[in-house]
Order: structure tokens, then C-alpha cells, then sequence
């Protein structure tokens, strides 16, 4: 058995504890999806959507991508020596990578949507070719694990270095992209807010605000996990500090599954604050309580005074139509991200 230095025995605890609680993550996500969200809607596709998947998908890859790493901490010195736990830790890298690209996507295609132009087509096409690229990342790595000789070893292992090269250029451009798109749109939305004179309870942009500001700091937490495995393919696998920067990696991937989770969540009681309000509106939009009503009732009040209620009318009913128009353009791409 080999000595353990000090760096060994940091990474080794790192990926346990992040091992034991990511089941306490995931445990509690199927919790919140199976009995909180379906407190609001008993459709069983809603709980099986894709945004469901590849959440459960990536969660499940974490806690595996973890525990297969310090097994190969506490096996070897040399992490390519032990050929299992490499496989299936490279195998939930990949399906890692591929369920974050896949997740941000049919979170943010919206916002991206709306935008259009160069940002969307670069992330459509990271989207496009990123289940062949991982695919072949693995596959390279199996390549050099199991059926490559000694004279095929550099070979196999600088392919192994342009294929992880090429997956981590992708994942930094469609980053920086989703980056761009999220900080753009909270400051438009910002400006957009400053000079609204509606008094509504839940603003029909509240969604996308949710997805964007969440996603702006998934984004940079993921920055910071290629830092650290930047760092890590400088220093080598075979440093002193590799264990402990590949570890500081996987745990920044980590602190992403908790900033998604939570989005899912606060676009969760988003949802249930508009329905409450819209309930409200329904019963008892005329006494002026909540939102679109008590805009109504005081706009109305004020015009009687004034003389002017033909163009108060005009002003709430440009109100409403502009809410119709804006939830309707939301409903099918911002409603089922949750």
C-alpha cells in the first residue's frame, strides 16, 4: 500500500463528502419534483420532462463522476493505472458535459431565441455536435486504456489531449455565449423595468430574470471548474497538486447542480405566485386587491377626479393587451422550465 500524502488525503475526503452529499441533493430534487410540483400539476409528463432528465441525468453523473475519482486517488498514483474506475469516471465526465450543455439549452433557448443572431448559432451548433464529441472523447480514452500498445500509447494519449482540448473550447464558447446573452438581458430588463408604470404582481419577464440570473452564475462557476482543470493538464496528473485541483474542479461542477436546482425551484414558486395572483384577479380583480386590479381600481378612482377616464381606459386596456401578448409569447418556452 502506498503512502497517502497530504494533497491524497484532502482529494479523497473532498470526493466523499461531495459523494454522500450529492445523494442528499438528489434525494431531495426527486422529493421536490414527485411531491412539491406535483402539488401544482398532476401531469406525470411534467414530472418526466427533459429539463427533469437531464437535471437527474447530471446529478446522478456528479455523485458517480465522484466516487469512481477517489477510487482512483486511493488506488494508484498514477490515475490511468487503474482502468475501472477511470472508464466510469470519464464516462460520467462526458455524460456530465453533455447533460449541462443539454439543460442550459432548453433553459436559455429562449432568451437566445429572442436575441437571435450569432449567439444563438453558435450555441445551436455546440448543441448539435456535442453528443459525437464527448462520445469520442470516451471512446479515445478506452482506446488508450485497453487496446492500445506501447507504441500506440502517445498517440492514443495526444488524442486524448485535443479531444479534452476540443470539449473544453466548446463548453467555454457556448458558456461564454449563454454569458453574454444572460447579462444582456438583465440590464435590458432592468432599463425596461425602471420605466414601467404597471403595477403587476408577477411581471410577465420574471421567468426569463429567474433563468438569467441563475444561469449567469452557473456560468461563471463552470468558468472557474476549466480553470482549475486548465491548471490541472499544467501541473500534470502525476503532481503533487493534481488530486487536489482535479477534486476543486469537480466540486465547482457541484456548486452548478445547486445554482440549477435552485433556479428550478425559485421558477417553481414563480409559477405558483402568478397562479395565486391570476386566481385573485379572477375572483376578485374589481376590489382593487393585487396586482392588475389595484391598478385598475385606483387608475379609475384617480380618472373621476380628473375628468380623464376615457384615457385611463385606454391606458389599462394597453396594459392588459401588452400582459396577453407577453404571456402568450411565454407560454410555451419559458412555463415548462422547471
Amino acid at each position: 500500500m502506498r503512502n497517502f500524502t497530504s494533497f491524497d488525503i484532502a482529494a479523497i475526503s473532498t470526493h466523499g463528502i461531495l459523494t454522500v452529499t450529492g445523494f442528499f441533493e438528489l434525494a431531495y430534487l426527486v422529493y421536490f419534483v414527485t411531491v412539491v410540483e406535483r402539488r401544482v400539476s398532476k401531469e406525470i409528463s411534467r414530472t418526466f420532462s427533459w429539463f427533469n432528465i437531464t437535471l437527474f441525468t447530471l446529478s446522478l453523473s456528479l455523485i458517480s463522476l465522484h466516487a469512481s475519482t477517489a477510487v482512483c486517488v486511493f488506488e494508484q498514483p498514477n490515475p490511468f493505472d487503474a482502468k475501472i474506475p477511470v472508464t466510469i469516471a470519464n464516462l460520467s465526465y462526458c455524460f456530465c458535459e453533455l447533460s449541462y450543455v443539454w439543460y442550459t439549452w432548453l433553459r436559455s433557448k429562449a432568451i437566445l431565441t429572442l436575441k437571435g443572431g450569432i449567439r444563438y448559432k453558435i450555441a445551436a451548433g455546440v448543441v448539435t455536435i456535442s453528443p459525437g464529441l464527448y462520445t469520442a472523447q470516451f471512446l479515445i480514452i478506452c482506446l488508450h486504456l485497453y487496446w492500445a500498445d506501447e507504441t500506440l500509447k502517445p498517440v492514443t494519449m495526444l488524442a486524448i489531449i485535443c479531444s479534452a482540448s476540443l470539449g473544453g473550447v466548446s463548453i467555454i464558447a457556448f458558456d461564454c455565449v449563454m454569458l453574454v446573452a444572460f447579462m444582456t438581458f438583465l440590464q435590458e430588463n432592468q432599463i425596461e423595468r425602471s420605466h414601467s408604470q404597471t403595477f403587476l404582481s408577477v411581471q410577465p419577464t420574471d421567468r426569463f430574470s429567474i433563468i438569467a440570473s441563475y444561469g449567469r452564475w452557473s456560468c461563471c462557476m463552470l468558468l472557474g471548474a476549466l480553470v482549475f482543470y486548465l491548471a490541472l493538464a499544467v501541473v500534470g496528473y502525476g503532481s503533487a497538486y493534481g488530486n487536489v485541483l482535479e477534486a476543486l474542479c469537480y466540486a465547482m461542477m457541484d456548486g452548478i447542480i445547486l445554482l440549477l436546482a435552485g433556479m428550478k425551484m425559485a421558477l417553481h414558486w414563480c409559477d405558483v405566485k402568478e397562479e395565486q395572483a391570476d386566481s385573485l384577479l379572477r375572483h376578485g380583480g374589481s376590489k382593487g386587491s393585487v396586482g392588475r386590479g389595484e391598478f385598475t381600481s385606483v387608475s379609475i378612482s384617480r380618472a373621476r377626479s380628473d375628468g380623464n377616464l376615457n384615457a385611463v381606459k385606454g391606458e389599462v386596456g394597453a396594459v392588459r393587451s401588452s400582459e396577453v401578448k407577453a404571456k402568450s409569447s411565454l407560454k410555451y418556452e419559458a412555463r415548462p422550465v422547471r
